[in-house]
């Protein structure tokens, strides 16, 4: 049995303000991210992972290179892992983002494509492809892939098996381990957005 360990970023300044990020926004973690991404790599080496793969969004690359240091291992930039892209809402504070999709159904906010961004479903689509062909080419291997809260929180529904409303359940944290054994056909759940390892590091 292999495992998936999905973790997020370090915390940058537009998490503490709680706004979007830009598609390729080039901001680094704060000095908080840093710590709590190496208390991440320390919590990572007991699972063992072998391989590494990353969102290519700079924020997730900065921590792949802290934990790729920590561990030794080698690291691979990826497509397909990056943070959903909010188009016209890039740089606003979640809550106003929140009052155009509240009253949506869920049909109408998972097919919603703000302009200049893409819809749930697309972010979505991706995210899945991604994941599968990482599982795909890396059978009965330990692997880590640094992504981004909005990234691991839409993942859920498909790694559990239920409905897409089950997203709206999680709300990942900076630097946390989401983990699930996978056999090449079916996830089993072991940790979710898991921050034991973060100790006085947490907001």
């Amino acid at each position: 049995m292999a495992k998936l360990i999905l973790v997020r970023h370090g915390e940058t300044n537009k998490n503490i303000n709680n706004r979007l990020h830009a598609s390729d926004d080039p901001e680094s973690l704060n000095d908080r991210g840093i710590k709590q991404i190496e208390e991440t790599a320390q919590k990572l080496k007991s699972f063992l992972p072998i391989k590494i793969f990353t969102s290519k969004e700079n924020r997730a690359i900065e921590s792949t290179k802290i934990i790729s240091n920590f561990l030794q291992i080698p690291f691979k930039k990826i497509d397909g892992m990056q943070e959903r892209n909010w188009g016209v809402f890039t740089g606003k504070p979640w809550e106003e983002v929140k009052m155009v999709l509240d009253p949506m159904t869920l049909e109408e906010r998972y097919n919603y494509e703000p302009s200049g961004g893409e819809s749930w479903e697309t972010f979505e689509t991706r995210l899945i492809s991604a994941i599968k062909k990482i599982i795909e080419n890396n059978p009965e291997t330990n692997i880590v892939v640094v992504t981004h809260g909005g990234a691991v929180r839409a993942l859920m529904p498909f790694l559990l098996g239920v409905p897409k409303e089950e997203s709206f359940n999680h709300y990942p944290k900076n630097s946390s381990l989401t983990v699930f054994d996978f056999n090449g056909e079916s996830f089993t759940k072991v940790l979710i957005d898991d921050v034991n390892h973060l100790r006085q590091l947490l907001p």
